[in-house]
């Protein structure tokens, strides 16, 4: 193999630290059984079928196609698979999937029914969306808010949220904002993604003519996000997922993963639909 075809084949954001195990797994174990298969008729084929398959495991993190759609779907109700694909120690970054300006829990019907009434949301149906006066508003402060910096954003979601404290934070090129009362330690902070902010201060500034209690512009701010068609940031299509990485999930044994709204370009969840 040729060092230009190997360059071409690699792919580094399936290998090395980004690695997905499950489909690593999942793809030996099929390979192994198409050799199996192959060795009835051929010994020398199926061991070249089984070296050139590791190879590209090796080199792409996996051979076939739509893997990491399905494999982290095979593994989860294996018993252990969470701690022996993603191990028990080690620091990680707080999951800011569920970040919000107000992390407190409201009664979602209760919320439903006041923005229905007071003209943030309408139904049609069994559709609900945002209103067109709303959306409108919506959509132009995000468009406003995607030009501040992350520091500017920071103060911003502390002066509307909960929370006495904010800092910006960035790892590996993503970036956070985390908000706390001032004896909260980083355990106790609240993260969120920078796309996530900016719909949120959005959605609480635009909600301000429709909605008068602080407290019911917070969760509505942190409900809309479902309705989001491109991302608060970059303008990106979102697109449906599942409450799971590549490599494993948020799942227990036979559950399955919740649907989620993530932005394809900045890799950030923008909302985990409840399961019913």
């Amino acid at each position: 193999m040729s060092l230009s075809t190997t360059i071409d084949l690699r792919r580094p954001e399936h290998t090395g630290e980004n690695r997905c195990w499950p489909c690593t797994a999942v793809n030996v174990a099929l390979i192994s059984v198409a050799a199996a298969a192959v060795s009835v008729a051929s010994v020398p084929a199926a061991a070249g079928v089984g070296v050139a398959g590791l190879v590209l495991v090796w080199l792409r993190g996996y051979v076939v196609p739509g893997t990491p759609r399905f494999a982290p779907r095979l593994v989860a109700p294996i018993p252990g698979s969470d701690a022996l694909f993603h191990g028990t120690g080690g620091d990680r970054v707080p999951d800011a999937g569920s970040g919000s300006l107000n992390p407190d829990d409201v009664d979602g019907e209760e919320l439903l029914g006041r923005l229905l009434d007071e003209g943030v949301l309408e139904a049609d149906g069994d559709t609900v969306a945002p209103t067109p006066e709303f959306d409108e508003r919506w959509q132009a402060e995000m468009t406003r808010l995607r030009t501040r910096e992350t520091e500017s954003l920071a103060e911003i979601a502390r002066d509307v949220s909960p929370a006495t404290e904010s800092r910006t934070i960035r790892n590996d090129g993503d970036e956070w904002i985390a908000l706390s009362s001032g004896d909260a330690n980083t355990v106790d902070e609240t993260w969120l993604r920078r796309p996530v902010a900016i719909a949120e201060i959005a959605g609480y500034r635009a909600a301000e003519p429709f909605l008068s209690d602080d407290s019911i512009r917070l969760a509505a701010a942190r409900t809309n996000r479902m309705f989001l068609n491109a991302c608060p940031d970059c303008g990106t299509e979102l697109e449906r997922g599942t409450d799971m990485s590549c490599c494993g999930g948020h799942t227990g044994p036979g559950e399955e993963p919740a649907e989620t709204l993530v932005c394809p370009t900045c890799e950030v969840r923008l909302y985990t639909y409840p399961q019913a």
